[in-house]
This record gives C-alpha cells, structure tokens and sequence, in this order.
C-alpha cells in the first residue's frame, strides 16, 4: 500500500489508472515466464502454462482479494460469556 501510495502521488494518475498499469506488469511478467517455459529449451521445472487455466486462476485471485472484508453484525453473534 506504501508503494501504491508513492505511485498515486509521483505519478498523479487516477488509482484505477495506475491499478490498469499494474494488471498490465503482470500479463508481462506471466508472458515472460510462459515463454521462459516453452520453445526448444524450457525450464526444467516442469511447469506448463495453460492460459486460460491460469487467467481463470488470476481472475479469481482478484475477485478474491477485491471483495470487502465481511462486516461482523453484533447482533448476530453467539455470546461466549459473562462480562
């Protein structure tokens, strides 16, 4: 968030400007490793990138982790004691 917060302010772009340009870095990156894990020579490691697979996977991260956290109601909770 700190990084995030740096960007907002060097950069003056609108958050969901700067979040579009995150998205962005990371299709890189995920191509650069994808390429890295095909062709003649691929990495060892054994994995293989399935695209749709893996931005099915990538979409439900995000959806995930953009959700709100979940408000607990007070009156909805089980009493645990006596005060």
């Amino acid at each position: 968030m700190t990084a995030f917060c740096a960007a907002l302010r060097d950069t003056r772009l609108p958050p969901l400007a700067l979040i579009e340009l995150a998205a962005a870095a990371v299709g890189s990156v995920y191509r650069e490793v994808a390429d890295a894990h095909c062709g003649d020579q691929p990495c060892p490691c054994g994995w293989h990138p399935r695209l749709q697979a893996d931005l099915e996977a990538l979409q439900t991260a995000l959806a995930l982790n953009a959700m709100p956290a979940p408000q607990a109601d007070l009156a909805r909770m089980v009493v645990l004691g006596r005060a």
